[in-house]
């Protein structure tokens, strides 16, 4: 450092950020900073300079201007520092001894010349051996051991262990000196424990593989006769199916970081037999076992590169070169020519893997040449993709292969930052990098939209990345790689679908995606999905436009949903989609558009002119047609005699009673419609709109399939008797779905629905929702009356919530659902009724008699059933032995723990059950029922799906952990959703249901709430281990809100999250668990790992997290680039 500075130069701030260099990275640096070449030269090009000796080399010079004098001043300083360089290094520099004795020399004559002295500075040099020792005892005299003793790995053979197979094996055929990835691990596992290990990390900062050889590999395996990969493999032969290139002066923990990083990224098995040289060559030179000499001579690396096992075809997976900070792989000769072989050699792949340190430090060099104004080839330089070997006999063609290599497995950000300062265009980026949204979004903003066309998979990019691209500039097959596919595949097709949803396309991208769709002359079936791209009128326009010139359509599904079209964007739809002749089906869905009366009148008038359409399906929900544009639309669609099928729905478009009258009078003149979906919900019909629209329906008598929603519009009993009327004249219906929730009909509307509905003998598939009608003990007699008379009935769907049913209501429910035999499948819901005991014992009385039913969903929440009440449910429904898919639903009923353990008695009947829902939430079961619950379900065997509900039962640690050993047991589940929340599990119960739920590594789907559990630290720590034991998981929601976790036990959970390579979506729910900014760091550096993940839902919200923490989060989901 300067010495009349108070701080760094600028120069000297670069250097210290650039890290390690190379003799010609440094003459980079150098040069961009007009530092003469004589200094440059001063320094040995083979080396690897640390910025703290450069800086203390050119310390002397005053200035870098480039002066004569001041540059023949600083070549002098730095002569006398190169002579001290040398000296330093006179043991191991990577030259001949006698070029260094050469070099030295002449520099010590021109010194003399010149009257600079030389001082003398001691030489440590490496130890001489005694020619008297054994290799055993030279071995440990190197190693400086006597007196020490070092734990082996557990599995490694000791030398009374050795057999005679695995002597020979080390003499013969190299790419069976094998072990596994794990075998690996344990070795470097075992070395990073021993006191020596750590003693020499204290004095040099870091260990690297020759210290690992002089004082681990050569002690545990001298006098055996085997490398440290027989010993740990023994008699198992295995040929190399992973080859580990490394350069030996690597340190050992990146060396770690980065072998295992390939293996995760892969996906590899910690089973795969790899070759290591520094443990798979047998290194003790001591005459028990094979020479250096008499084991190169068998040419190992070629023989391991070129073994089947290693080839891609034959389930091999090639070569790993890794990447460190301390030493360049490429200053050892011998990894040049293993990459280089491995590069010609037929189906062998090859990879880089970096570690992180390694991976910023190029970066920050890079994004300093960047600063400086650097070519691109001064970048690549700074990046240290060349080599510099052509020095001897010429090694041109060796130093373009390995370059090729290494340029191709630069870090994809590095390739992102050339791009987006202009240097580079995408297609002379490597492969991943031309795969990777973000280089390809840079590419796109540096250099056009036409740069999508050297892009590899750029699927993941979303149009709004786009906006500031000039996508006037895209062409038809770039286009549509943003969404599907590729052109020539799109050629192929006549069918097309772009599920292009908030993908913020605007009025310009809409335009330009229509454009180019307009080429398509083949298409016949288009799909579209444009909701939510902020159109307005003048994106309506062109989108409509752009399929007006599709002549050739059939076919076509257009969702317009939520784009701001208004009237005018309405009557662009009118205009153009009139020219569309020749479709026959069409869904089109303006749902959420501003469309006034205006508007819908212009849709509607555009609709009518399609005279060939048989299949409608026209959605105008949540817009402002009110009465006038209610009577256009049905106006308009009068006139499609030819439809067959219709769904229109019209859902809070404020008809009112004129409104529904004229929608009904249109869809009257429809004669021929065998399948109407009509959708008039919370339209201020009344009991008037209600009979009209009833009327109108009536007159549909080819209809067969009818689904009709008249939620909320205040019917009144006037009202559904209307309905009830017009229904009752459809005999022809096979399939009815009749919506009148929320319409007060009371116990009068609805006995006159279910008379009504009891008029058509032939339905066999019936769903009918009368929740809160008030229709009290009278009406919900009357509706399982007239439903007794439906004999022919096989699905049923009943929905007969919250309408003040009692005990008497459960008896009618019993005699009318026991005459139904006929019924496979039913789903019946009395919840939030009074039915008590007795109530619940008739319902499940008359349901037990159905012996035929396969699939149940019952739910009985909120009854007060008592644990009588459970009792008789559970012994009713362990009859029904033909149920494959049950559903029950007994929430808030006081079971208690009798209840609890009768209900799992029944259900530990149902043997032949494969998909299990059971909430039982709010039910005081206690420990006790707990325990009982999970007895029950322990045995069924079959299930493969199973959701279970025990939030707030004070189940305690106890109880939570009988439930989760109960779970344990179902080894052939794949889907599991547990709820615990509010049950006071404490950190004991936390860790018991984690190491349970980690036995079960089928599943792939898991949900676990455990909200409010009480869990601390420790707890968040055992969640944490057993849920990293999932490797088979692919969707994981988690919920720990309300525990007293802490950033420790945060930290904790989301580390474990991050081993879970193989999620792709994930819901982590972190609220109010007093992370602080540590926590949220935490979080962020293991979300950071999850690179594969593409639906995140993450809540940390009550966590105490400053701007800093809120913003370590942001970061770490930013690198999340595959999340749509």
């Amino acid at each position: 450092m300067s010495a009349d500075a108070e701080g760094p130069e600028p120069w000297e701030e670069q250097l210290l950020r650039a890290g390690p260099l190379t003799s010609q990275q440094l003459s980079l640096f150098l040069d961009k900073w007009g530092i003469s070449k004589d200094v440059e030269q001063t320094f040995c090009r083979e080396l690897r300079f640390a910025p703290e000796e450069i800086i203390q080399c050119l310390s002397s010079i005053s200035g870098l201007s480039g002066s004569p004098v001041r540059a023949a001043r600083a070549a002098r300083d730095a002569r006398s520092r190169r002579g001290e360089e040398l000296r330093q290094m006179k043991g191991h520099l990577k030259r001949s001894w006698a070029k260094t004795i050469q070099e030295l020399a002449e520099i010590e004559g021109v010194n003399q010349q010149e009257g600079i002295e030389t001082p003398a500075i001691p030489v440590q040099e490496s130890p001489v051996r005694d020619p008297s020792q054994s290799g055993q005892q030279q071995v440990r005299a190197g190693a400086n051991l006597e007196g020490h003793s070092m734990a082996r790995p557990a599995h490694m053979a000791s030398g009374d262990e050795v057999t005679a197979l695995m002597k020979a094996r080390q003499w013969e055929k190299p790419e069976q000196w094998t072990m596994t990835v794990q075998h690996w691990v344990d070795i470097v596992g075992a070395c990073t424990e021993t006191p020596q290990y750590k003693s020499v990390m204290e004095q040099k900062k870091t260990v690297n593989m020759h210290d690992v050889c002089r004082l681990f590999v050569k002690p545990w395996s001298v006098g055996t006769g085997c490398s440290l990969a027989v010993l740990m493999s023994r008699e198992v032969v295995c040929n190399a199916q992973l080859m580990v290139s490394h350069c030996w002066g690597e340190d050992v923990s990146e060396t770690k970081e980065s072998l295992l990083q390939h293996i995760e990224r892969h996906e590899l098995p910690m089973t795969v037999p790899l070759w290591f040289c520094v443990f798979s060559n047998y290194q003790p030179q001591d005459g028990v076992g094979p020479k250096l000499e008499h084991q190169l001579a068998l040419e190992p690396f070629a023989k391991v590169i070129g073994n089947p096992a290693l080839k891609s075809a034959n389930g091999g997976h090639g070569m790993v070169a890794l990447h460190t900070t301390t030493d360049d792989l490429y200053s050892r000769l011998w990894c040049v020519h293993e990459v280089e072989r491995a590069m010609v050699e037929e189906d062998v792949e090859i990879k880089a893997s970096m570690s992180q340190k390694y991976i910023d430090l190029m970066v920050g060099r890079v994004e300093q040449f960047l600063g400086l104004g650097a070519t691109l080839n001064d970048c690549f330089r700074a990046a240290g993709i060349q080599l510099i070997l052509q020095q001897a006999n010429g090694f041109d063609g060796l130093d373009e292969v390995v370059e090729s290599f290494r340029r191709e497995q630069l870090p994809v950000v590095i390739f992102e930052k050339l791009i987006g300062k202009g240097l580079l265009e995408l297609k002379s980026a490597s492969e991943s990098a031309r795969a990777n949204s973000a280089v390809v979004f840079a590419a796109c903003q540096m250099h056009g939209g036409g740069q999508l066309e050297h892009a590899t998979n750029p699927e993941k990019l979303r149009w709004q990345d786009l906006e500031v691209i000039d996508l006037e500039d895209l062409k038809l097959g770039q286009i549509f790689r943003l969404g599907v596919r590729t052109l020539p595949e799109l050629r192929q097709n006549s069918k097309l679908s772009l599920a292009l949803a908030g993908e913020g396309l605007g009025a310009k991208g809409c335009k330009t995606l229509f454009e180019a769709m307009a080429q398509l002359k083949q298409i016949t079936d288009l799909n579209l999905d444009l909701e939510r791209n902020k159109l307005g009128a003048e994106g309506g326009k062109a989108v409509f436009e752009a399929i007006a010139q599709l002549k050739q359509i059939t076919k076509l599904s257009l969702n317009l949903e939520g784009n701001r079209l208004s009237d005018e964007g309405g009557k662009a739809v009118s205009e153009d989609i009139a020219q569309l002749k020749q479709i026959t089906n069409l869904n089109l869905n303006l749902s959420g558009n501003n469309l006034s009366a205006e508007g819908g009148k212009a849709v509607s008038e555009g609709i009518a002119q399609l005279k060939q359409i048989t299949d409608l399906s026209l959605n105008l929900a949540g817009n402002k047609l009110c009465d006038e544009g209610g009577k256009a639309v049905s106006e308009g669609i009068a006139q499609l005699k030819q439809i067959t099928n219709l769904s229109l729905d019209l859902r809070s478009n404020k008809l009112g009673d004129k409104g529904g009258q004229a929608v009904s009078e249109g869809i009257a003149q429809l004669k021929q419609i065998t399948d109407l979906s009509f959708f008039l919900r919370n339209n201020k019909l009344g009991a008037e709109g209600g009979q009209a629209v009833s009327e109108g329906i009536a007159q549909l008598k080819q209809t067969t399939k009818l689904s009709l929603d008249l939620e909320d519009n205040g019917l009144s009993a006037e009202g559904g008797k209307a309905v009830s009327e017009g229904i009752a004249q459809l005999k022809q219906i096979t399939d009815l779905n009749l919506n009148l929730e929320r319409n007060d009909l009371g116990a009068e509307g609805g006995k006159a629905v279910s008379e009504g509905i009891a008029h058509l003998k032939q339905i066999t598939d019936l769903s009918l929702n009368l929740q809160r009608n008030n229709l009290g003990d009278k009406g919900g007699q009357a509706v399982f009356e007239a439903i007794a008379q439906l004999k022919q009935i096989t699905k049923l769907s009943f929905d007969l919530r919250y309408n003040n049913l009692f005990a008497k209501s459960g008896q009618a429910v019993s005699q009318g659902i026991s005459q139904l035999k006929q019924i496979t499948n039913l789903s019946l819901n009395l919840a939030g009724n009074d039915l008590g005991a007795d109530g619940g014992q008739s319902v499940s009385e008359g349901i037990a008699q159905l012996k035929q039913i396969t699939k149940l969903n019952l739910s009985l929440a909120g009854n007060k059933l008592g644990a009588e009440g459970g009792q008789a449910v559970s012994e009713a429904i362990a009859q029904l032995k033909q149920i494959t898919d049950l559903n029950l639903n007994l929430a808030g009923n006081d079971l208690c723990d009798e209840g609890g353990k009768a209900v799992s008695e029944g259900i530990a009947q149902l043997k032949q059950i494969t998909d299990l829902n059971l909430d039982l939430e709010r039910n005081k079961l206690g420990a006790e029922g707990g325990k009982a619950v999970s007895e029950g379900i322990a045995q069924l065997k079959q299930i493969t799906k199973l959701s279970l509900n025990l939030k707030d039962n004070d189940l305690g640690a106890e109880g939570g952990q009988a439930v989760s050993e109960g779970i344990a047991q179902l080894k052939q589940i794949t889907d599991l959703n547990l709820n615990l929340a509010g049950n006071t599990l404490g950190n004991e119960g936390g860790k018991a249901v984690s190491e349970d739920i980690a036995q079960l590594k089928q599943i792939t789907d898991l949900n676990l709430n455990l909200e409010r559990t009480d869990l601390g630290a420790d707890g968040g720590q055992s969640v944490s281990e057993g849920i990293a034991q999932l490797k088979q998981i692919t969707k994981l929601n988690l919920s720990l809100a309300g525990n007293k976790l802490g950033a420790e036990g945060g930290q904790a959970v989301s580390e474990g999250i991050a081993q879970l390579k193989q999620i792709t979506d994930l819901s982590l729910d972190l609220r109010a668990i007093q992370l602080g900014d540590k926590g949220g760091q935490a979080v962020f550096e293991a979300i950071a790992q999850l690179k594969q993940i593409t639906n995140l839902n993450l809540n940390l919200a009550v966590n105490d997290l400053s701007y800093y923490g809120g913003k370590a989060v942001s970061e770490g989901i930013a690198q999340l680039k595959q999340i749509t």
